[in-house]
């Protein structure tokens, strides 16, 4: 049993690994060509959009994917009317953005966006949709298709960017144009692969389920918001605090610290399933916590090592002015460790079906975000936002922690603790000194302190090859 359920989970995080590598990866070395062609204004201004659109994903939706995913693997409810109230929720919520677009195009709303209007329309719709579709795969444990949508986002956004920026010269339009096509074309595919003309969509739906579901989703809004808030709140903070070269700087910086981010996504998306399936195992408590000591070194290590190459990384990847953003990049590491532990804890709430805990811990984080955001970035500049996100991603972490309560065992705690508090010391040398030769006696010691998880990791990986030979 436990060697099944390890293989499933390490089956998903393989074939999400590929996906995202792609997906996360290969965008990651576009950040180069983004840099040298577009202005720190001009990437800033689709950041805005882009962070726009994450706002407001789970306020018009309602969160419903999330319900979507939950209720689709609740073998107790039919899945036919699961999909179809997520489906109605969606359409219903892009209405409301096509009729503020229209005012945009003839009234001229937003100067800002003037002349891209349709593009960004476009890309609203596309990415309200992929993001309920992965969602609903996900609840069918559709996970190739999953990955397989991710290549093919990546293979149009990487073709196409090259063609339109490199070849064409086609600036920010083509920028645009590009990002569009690759959130359309895997939106098509699953479409396809979920067979969603084979769900009653207009059939009559079911009143209870839908209220079920909207008393586990609401919550949740929440809790997406301050991800959303962690992760953007500063942006805004510094653009009218510091002006929009500045966002284009942070923004930047944001790109090293998606390598964690990609290993946290493929492990968190694979884990949502897991950690739901095994929800009423006898045994749950020691899985949930080894998984997290695993996930909590495997991040800590990663981390530890781009912070000790994070000028080396910076010269390669940021061009010209944006080169200044290096010093950004340390803290937004640790925030990425800190919200991957966060992560980690999400979906064994949602097997709890407590989505109140989550929005009470997004609640927390996102209030103290906002808070020190504007104090620190207004006293010390742009590093103030860096530090704000690595405490607030704290605050939520510490708040699910608590909620989830007996439900994990977690041995080594507070080696995980000073694990982190060792990282912190290391983005402050790497920040403030030249004393690389410290930071790498302190990675030392983190690999020491953290030498049973690493032979934890170590085990699972030989376990899974081994049952794959």
């Amino acid at each position: 049993m436990a060697g099944n359920r390890s293989k499933y989970l390490f089956k998903n995080i393989g074939i999400l690994t590929i996906s995202n590598f792609a997906s996360k990866f290969l965008v990651f070395l576009l950040v180069p060509l983004y840099t040298s062609v577009l202005s720190t204004e001009e990437y800033g201004g689709y950041d805005f959009v882009y962070s726009t659109i994450q706002l407001l994903f789970p306020i018009l939706t309602l969160n419903i994917s999330d319900a979507v995913m939950r209720f689709a693997m609740d073998k107790e409810k039919n899945i036919d009317d699961v999909v179809t109230i997520g489906f109605r929720i969606l359409l219903k919520s892009i209405l409301p953005i096509i009729l503020f677009f229209i005012g945009c195009l003839y009234g001229g709303w937003i100067g800002a966006i003037r002349g891209y209007e349709i593009l960004i329309l476009l890309y609203f719709i596309f990415y309200f949709f992929y993001q309920y579709l992965i969602q609903m795969a996900k609840g069918l444990e559709k996970v190739v298709d999953m990955g397989i949508a991710g290549i093919l986002s990546t293979i149009f956004l990487l073709g196409l960017n090259l063609l339109f920026l490199l070849v064409f010269h086609m600036g920010l339009l083509g920028f645009y144009i590009a990002n569009v096509v690759a959130q359309g074309v895997p939106v098509a595919y699953l479409l396809v692969r979920v067979r969603i003309w084979r769900f009653p969509i207009l059939n009559k739906i079911d009143k209870s389920l839908q209220k079920e579901m909207l008393n586990y989703c609401l919550p949740l809004v929440v809790t997406v918001l301050w991800w959303w808030v962690n992760n953007t709140a500063d942006k805004y903070t510094v653009t009218f605090l510091r002006g929009a070269s500045a966002n284009g700087l942070l923004s930047v910086s944001y790109k090293m610290p998606s390598i964690i981010n990609v290993v946290q996504n493929v492990f968190i998306q694979a884990w949502q399933i897991s950690a739901i399936k095994e929800y009423d195992s006898g045994d749950k408590e020691v899985f949930y916590g080894k998984y997290f000591y695993a996930l909590s070194v495997m991040m800590s290590v990663t981390c530890s090592w781009l912070i000790i190459l994070t000028k080396p990384i910076s010269h390669i990847m940021y061009a010209k002015d944006f080169y200044a953003a290096w010093e950004f990049v340390p803290f937004l590491l640790i925030a990425s460790v800190i919200n991957s532990a966060a992560g980690f804890l999400g979906p064994i709430l949602a097997a709890k079906k407590d989505s109140k805990a989550m929005a009470l811990s997004a609640l927390y984080g996102a209030s103290v975000n906002i808070f020190l955001n504007i104090a620190l970035v207004y006293f010390i500049g742009i590093q103030g936002a860096t530090i704000a996100t690595v405490i607030s991603s704290f605050v939520m972490y510490s708040t699910r922690k608590r909620a989830v309560g007996t439900e994990i065992r977690l041995e080594n705690y507070k080696t995980v603790l000073a694990t982190w508090l060792l990282l912190i010391s290391q983005a402050i040398l790497e920040i403030y000194t030249s004393f690389w030769w410290a930071e790498i006696l302190i990675m030392g010691l983190m690999l020491f302190l953290n030498w049973k998880g690493l032979k934890v990791i170590l085990q699972f990986v030989k376990s899974f090859i081994t049952r794959k030979g």
